[in-house]
């Protein structure tokens, strides 16, 4: 009886108390994996799309109240799509070395709970949203969740159409504030260019992986497509800013050919747009 007695994780106290806790921490845990999810992309640079959104409602007027729904609504969205990403792409993302180890380890551990979660809170950022800032936000927050999961569960591997569907992605998003249809247009075409830069570094991990993202499919193509990003940003800058201005769309392209490395590319790209956006949020009333 000693042997099997030690066994138990419990014997010891021989109450039901730390049984009952088991579900309180699996979902403290689930609950650090969906804010690391985020956090992580921070530090290395992305979750850009939170601090366009923030900014974008800083600066379009609206009132305090709605300003700060719009602020957690945003965060709520990010945090869920994030998390469901790096959810789904958990298998894979093993063999990818920029990836978090221990956030990887905990989505393959809680799997399928962490998917019904995950689930949930697309659902109630939707109703939050809803709730505070009325049908055309929560339908901006439903077609970016639903975007968000096709991506994952299908199109990530589409080449071409994995960049327009990141491209429709940061257009939601950024719907969710009071933005101008022509600043929405933007933000999905930087989303779409530093998209494009980003695949080019995960090159090796989603070739080894089977996923044939435009970067995975061919140089020529990838090529092609940044020269449409450029084209199309430099359309959509030319009536905001003037043509000046609007000839800077073509930066990403000049980065695409003079930088070695992805990862150069990658951030000498959201430098760029850095600035842009500030030219852009500081000419608001003429974008509009």
């Amino acid at each position: 009886m000693s042997a099997p007695e030690a066994a138990q994780p419990y014997a010891a106290t021989g109450r039901a108390m730390p049984l009952l806790r088991a579900p309180a921490e699996t979902l403290a845990t689930l609950s650090w994996a969906f804010l690391a999810s985020t956090l992580h992309r921070i530090r290395r640079g992305e979750g850009a799309l939170l601090a366009v959104n923030l900014s974008l409602i800083a600066t379009t007027g609206t009132s305090a109240a709605r300003a700060a729904a719009q602020a957690l609504v945003s965060t709520l969205a990010v945090v869920a799509m994030y998390a469901f990403n790096d959810l789904f792409d958990a298998p894979a993302d093993r063999n990818n070395p920029k990836k978090d180890r221990a956030l990887i380890a905990t989505y393959m551990t809680h799997r399928r709970l962490a998917l019904v979660a995950a689930l949930v809170m697309k659902v109630g950022t939707v109703l939050v949203c809803l709730a505070s800032l009325g049908p055309r936000a929560a339908a901006a927050v439903t077609g970016v969740m639903i975007v968000n999961v096709l991506y994952s569960a299908a199109l990530k591997g589409v080449p071409v159409v994995d960049i327009a569907w990141v491209w429709l992605w940061g257009a939601l998003y950024a719907a969710v504030t009071d933005a101008p249809a022509s600043l929405l247009v933007v933000v999905g075409l930087m989303t779409a260019v530093c998209h494009l830069f980003q695949a080019l570094g995960d090159r090796g991990p989603d070739t080894a992986n089977g996923i044939r993202t435009t970067a995975v499919e061919s140089s020529a193509l990838t090529r092609y497509v940044v020269i449409v990003l450029s084209l199309l940003l430099f359309v959509s800058l030319r009536d905001a800013v003037g043509m000046g201005i609007a000839l800077t769309a073509f930066t990403p392209l000049a980065i695409f050919f003079v930088t070695r490395t992805p990862a150069t590319g990658w951030i000498a790209t959201k430098v760029y747009f850095a600035f842009i956006w500030l030219y852009l949020l500081g000419n608001v009333g003429a974008a509009g």
